[in-house]
């Protein structure tokens, strides 16, 4: 990451830094030739090899997706690695499903450096009040939804009146559904709570 950082910011200015100067010289746009008596040439190659440092950058890029993705496991938890001063930094990263187990109280900007400066690190082993979290159920029902208005507008927008019909009524159907569904929600229990944050917090620890 880091690497691909330094390769977008050089190559960013390597390669359009030249291209202002030759606008202000006179070049256009989408040149397919030019005069050797403009001086541009030397200019050229300075973009061009801004251009190869911008390509290494994403593929340094790619190749940070991968290894993230490759190692997600190993690297499941892995704390506050750029000091941070907010608060999605105070929890496990990915964060646990159901976020915070306890609502973080905020009394200022960047409540996180606020609790890091004052000795209060989450990370540290504690022993909170733990109560049942709320939670909804998983449900495709906002994407079918959602595929029907996109029916529905395409058909509005090119008078195609039946398959707008479709989709609105389809639309209709579903929210119907999903509207009377009262099995929408369930509670995570304050024990498996307090087991996956003691889990996290002694990963964070360690780390």
């Amino acid at each position: 990451g880091t690497y691909a950082f330094w390769c977008w910011i050089i190559g960013f200015f390597l390669a359009f830094m030249p291209l202002y100067i030759i606008g202000f010289m006179g070049g256009t746009r989408r040149l397919d030739h030019y005069d050797s008596s403009t001086g541009w040439q030397p200019l050229f190659i300075m973009a061009a090899v801004g251009v190869a440092f911008v390509i290494v950058g994403g593929l340094l890029q790619v190749a940070q997706v991968i290894v993230g993705v490759s190692q997600r496991l190993k690297n499941k938890v892995n704390g506050d690695p750029w000091n941070g001063r907010t608060l999605e930094w105070s929890i496990a990263s990915p964060p646990p499903f159901y976020n915070y187990a306890v609502i973080p109280e905020v009394h200022g900007i960047d409540a996180f450096w606020e609790m890091k400066q004052n000795k209060e690190h989450p990370y540290e082993e504690k022993t909170p009040v733990y109560a049942d979290i709320h939670m909804p159920k998983d449900t495709p029902m906002g994407m079918y939804i959602g595929g029907f208005s996109f029916l529905f507008g395409f058909g509005i927008i090119w008078f195609i009146w039946w398959l707008a019909l479709l989709g609105f009524a389809g639309m209709i159907i579903l929210l119907i559904i999903r509207l009377s569904d009262d099995n929408i929600d369930y509670y995570v229990p304050a024990a498996e709570v307090a087991r996956i944050e003691k889990e996290n917090a002694r990963r964070m620890i360690q780390i």
